[in-house]
């Protein structure tokens, strides 16, 4: 009876280890999201600087030592923010809709509009982050995210150039140099903050930019 009642047991053991670690994982992601969440309100309420790793477990409802445990840091907790501003912004259907577009000018705009979305969407994230200029690891995820600007927009110039869109005499390196200034977040910043426009004045600017540096006039918006 005791093997028997021990085999039980083990069983049920066995099958709430089981059960249980799905839960566990959901219960982690939950709280992950839920510091995550009172982070970015509080960098956007008093800036990276002035939001407290106590005062982040307060508004998400955790001890310090959860926040500690769970991410260690408050950089890593902004690293966190900065690694899924693509993801937030809808990055797949936004690359759908431009691989999609068959003229060279719309694919410029729909990428124009890609970036008003995503530097509208992250803004908050993208202050914290200017904010944390002294945190070596938020440097460096800055640099990866511009390198994968860059390559983004590679990809999208090596297209244009295929197909003959690229102005004439305008190598594949420098139309990229070209569109990954324009696309840099400080001049959102500066349209945006400083000049009072909208997100939609902005990527319809940026958009005219981008064609009007980029593509031979005969794929100009007529």
């Amino acid at each position: 009876m005791e093997a028997e009642a021990g085999t039980a047991h083990d069983a049920r053991g066995r099958q709430a280890r089981t059960y249980r670690s799905p839960l566990r994982a959901e219960r982690a992601a939950e709280t992950r999201h839920r510091i995550t969440t009172a982070a970015l309100e509080l960098f956007t309420e008093h800036g990276f600087g002035g939001s407290t790793v106590t005062a982040i477990a307060k508004r998400a409802g955790v001890a310090p030592q959860t926040v500690y445990a769970v991410f260690g840091t408050k950089g890593a907790i902004l690293q966190a923010l900065l690694s899924r501003l693509e993801e937030d912004a809808g990055a797949a259907e936004w690359r759908a809709r431009i691989a999609a577009a068959g003229d060279p000018a719309d694919k410029l705009a729909g990428f124009a509009q890609w970036t008003a979305s995503m530097l509208s969407t992250s803004k908050a994230t993208i202050a914290a982050a200017q904010g944390a200029v002294g945190d070596p690891a938020i440097i460096a995820l800055r640099d990866e995210a511009d390198g994968h600007r860059r390559q983004a927009l590679a990809s999208l110039i090596d297209g244009l150039a295929d197909s003959g869109a690229l102005a004439a005499g305008l190598a594949r390196r420098r139309a990229v140099d070209r569109a990954w200034m324009l696309t840099g977040v400080e001049i959102y910043l500066a349209a945006t903050d400083s000049c009072g426009w909208s997100d939609a004045e902005y990527a319809a600017w940026l958009a005219d930019l981008l064609v009007g540096q980029l593509l031979t006039s005969g794929h100009a918006p007529g």
